[in-house]
């Protein structure tokens, strides 16, 4: 695993038929075999503090939990209350050279806000709008004076509809809107690939179950309304559920995305956008770009494990790494390689 820390949201039970505990679950080559910092929720999404790189903010999805956590000590250090009724939505971003933490909340009914906190004290200074119901996922773009938010939208055929707003972070201004086209699909986690596009992964809208697709789709900027890949039938079984994590390999140009239910990965081309590759992957949620900045780190499977992806040859491959990771949440966090990537970032 060479200096590669990886990191993902863990439920667990100490024994069949005891009550589910909440944890951060932590892996590198220094442990044999994982090691669980619990906590009070279950971690989705992250933001690192560039300024104090041992801090990360971790957040629930569609919940009250919120937290700072040392990764360096792999200790849980305090909570973050949420403010009045609001619930977390899963992801955040430091922005104002790292003094601000914004992260994705929405009220009882659905409406969605941008949530302002002093990264330091974590004292909340106030809120935006999220220009959307249900927000989730959130990225700066434009040298960081613009934030990027999937907007998951109402039920299906209720207004309002799925979106990607694109937010001015000193007005708190919409700059543009991108709807999700139809009523059968929301927005849930994007990838920028530039200024101008963004790779969207989505599940099927509020209301539908697993048994309807998800979707892997463009946002471009100049466009009103998000551009679906169609999914070739010769070549994929249907994807059904979500689609989930987006991880970028910038040397081979392609996005991979994983789709949970059928258990398959997709690879997409960045430069015409098409479909390159699928590959079975049994459960794979996880995936994050590895310290080498060819091969990817997946979590799969029923125990969360750990497995990684090498690009040698015309085909990828899958070697198994450690079994009974416990990583088992959405997301992989490769800690080393996200922190020098925002730290490259202007924020």
């Amino acid at each position: 695993m060479n200096n590669d820390q990886l990191f993902a949201g863990c439920r667990y039970q100490e024994q069949p038929g005891a009550p589910h505990k909440t944890a951060l679950a932590y892996a590198s080559s220094q442990i044999n075999g994982a090691r669980l910092i619990e906590c009070p929720f279950f971690p989705h999404g992250w933001a690192l503090d560039t300024r104090r790189k041992e801090r990360a903010f971790f957040f629930e999805k569609h919940g009250t939990g919120a937290g700072v956590f040392d990764l360096q000590q792999q200790r849980f250090v305090r909570t973050i209350p949420p403010f009045d009724q609001r619930q977390f939505y899963g992801h955040g971003v430091l922005a104002g050279a790292g003094e601000l933490l914004l992260s994705t909340e929405s009220d009882p009914q659905g409406q969605g806000f941008i949530g302002m906190r002093d990264t330091n004290t974590l004292r909340y200074l106030g809120d935006f709008p999220s220009f959307g119901a249900r927000p989730h996922d959130c990225h700066l773009v434009d040298n960081g004076r613009v934030l990027a938010v999937t907007n998951g939208g109402a039920k299906a055929g209720e207004s309002p509809a799925p979106c990607i707003s694109y937010i001015d972070v000193e007005t708190h201004q919409l700059l543009d809107r991108h709807d999700m086209p139809g009523s059968a699909f929301n927005t849930g986690h994007m990838v920028p690939v530039s200024g101008s596009t963004a790779l969207i992964a989505s599940a099927p809208r509020l209301g539908l179950g697993v048994d309807h697709e998800g979707a892997v789709s463009w946002c471009h900027r100049s466009e009103a309304t998000l551009r679906g890949m169609p999914y070739p039938q010769d070549r994929l079984p249907r994807l059904l559920g979500e689609a989930l994590s987006i991880a970028l390999l910038p040397h081979e140009r392609l996005a991979v995305v994983t789709h949970p239910t059928p258990g398959v990965l997709t690879f997409w081309r960045l430069d015409d956008q098409s479909l390159w590759h699928s590959m079975p992957v049994d459960n794979v949620r996880g995936v994050a770009l590895a310290g080498d900045g060819h091969s990817l780190w997946l979590s799969h499977g029923a125990q969360g494990s750990l497995s990684i992806l090498r690009m040698d040859g015309r085909e990828p491959s899958v070697q198994p790494v450690l079994r009974q990771a416990l990583m088992a949440g959405s997301h992989l966090l490769n800690y080393p390689v996200a922190l020098a990537t925002a730290l490259a970032s202007p924020a």
